[in-house]
């Protein structure tokens, strides 16, 4: 055999080699996302147990692969998690290291960095934000307001609507006002994520929005929601059911939208029942992540945090939802 067909056919295996490299690689990384393989996968080995030292002190530890009551959820839900705050004691966890597509609970942590410039100096509720450019969303998934470029209008406005109606656009806005760029805002949602030992979520956007690298897991969204609650600004975001507020236009136009809490509890369509408040809390839709709340709330004076993403229907979200607060002492 010449030397010729010999290098011929080195050059094949090698390049069929890494064509097989990179396909495994990629396929290995996307079933963790994709349709009926999210609701089977497998737990993600070594991630979440103790991010922090220290960490066990204040919020449960879950082990990788420990599922409590999973009956009531695996049918139904990518995964679960509710956690008695008090006592530390988890009632619920299915799933809970698992990856899954945040969708707009993201907001939660988007909401964090912005109390956190606010703390810093950085901005203030008050100050007002100039509109200069449309944003667009491909995904059918996003939520958008009526704003257009020219617009006046306050950061308060801005950060009490996308936490309330999770206008996807308002995100953006606050991201590039206060970092200068969406990709600076997310490092700092990144940054904050490890801070608070969510260790096993990494975000591309602050909205949530479908993205193969824009991920989280039961256990992280248990700690960000708490986190989110220490800040006097989101307690007060989740004081309100609807939200009333203005903005200008270039002409000098004033203009009144009204925010309207997404979870179907706050509003009425959802009975809840009268032993339960909600504190803080943050739903989620996606084609990816399927139908997600996550909250924190007291039942019959003891604090509860939850999370619930759900595989099938908004109305079984909620009727999961049922099944946990039956769980409370």
């Amino acid at each position: 055999m010449g030397k010729g067909i010999i290098y011929f056919l080195i050059i094949i295996l090698l390049g069929g080699g890494m064509i097989f490299f990179l396909c495994s690689k990629s396929g290995e990384y996307t079933s963790q996302f994709s349709g009926e393989a999210l609701s089977v996968s497998d737990s993600i080995e070594g991630l979440g147990t103790s991010p922090l030292p220290g960490f066990a002190t204040k919020y449960a530890v879950i082990g990788v692969d420990e599922e409590i009551h999973p009956a009531m959820f695996s049918d139904n839900t990518y995964a679960a998690i509710m956690v008695n705050n008090d006592t530390g004691e988890c009632l619920v966890a299915h799933n809970a290291h698992r990856r899954i597509y945040p969708a707009s609970m993201t907001k939660l942590m988007t909401g964090i960095v912005v109390c956190d410039a606010i703390e810093k100096g950085e901005i203030s509720l008050d100050d007002v934000i100039h509109i200069s450019h449309n944003i667009s969303f491909r995904d059918s998934d996003a939520v958008q307001s009526y704003l257009d470029p020219g617009d006046l209008i306050t950061v308060r406005n801005l950060l009490y609507a996308l936490m309330l109606s999770s206008y996807n656009d308002y995100c953006i806005y606050l991201a590039e006002a206060i970092c200068g760029s969406e990709e600076a805002f997310v490092d700092r949602m990144n940054e904050k994520a490890k801070e608070i030992g969510a260790t096993c979520t990494h975000f591309m956007n602050p909205h949530g929005l479908d993205d193969l690298q824009h991920y989280t897991t039961a256990y992280d969204m248990y700690l960000i929601v708490n986190a989110a609650s220490e800040y006097a600004i989101i307690q007060d975001i989740d004081s309100y059911t609807t939200y009333t507020y203005s903005y200008s236009d270039s002409y000098g136009n004033t203009w009144e939208d009204t925010a309207e809490a997404t979870n179907q509890f706050l509003v009425g369509n959802v009975d809840l029942p009268s032993n339960i408040t909600i504190h803080t809390w943050k739903t989620g839709t996606t084609g990816g992540a399927g139908s997600c709340l996550t909250m924190k709330a007291t039942i019959n004076g003891t604090s509860y945090t939850m999370m619930v993403a759900d595989s099938i229907s908004k109305s079984d979200l909620y009727q999961c939802y049922s099944v946990m607060f039956n769980m409370a002492e």
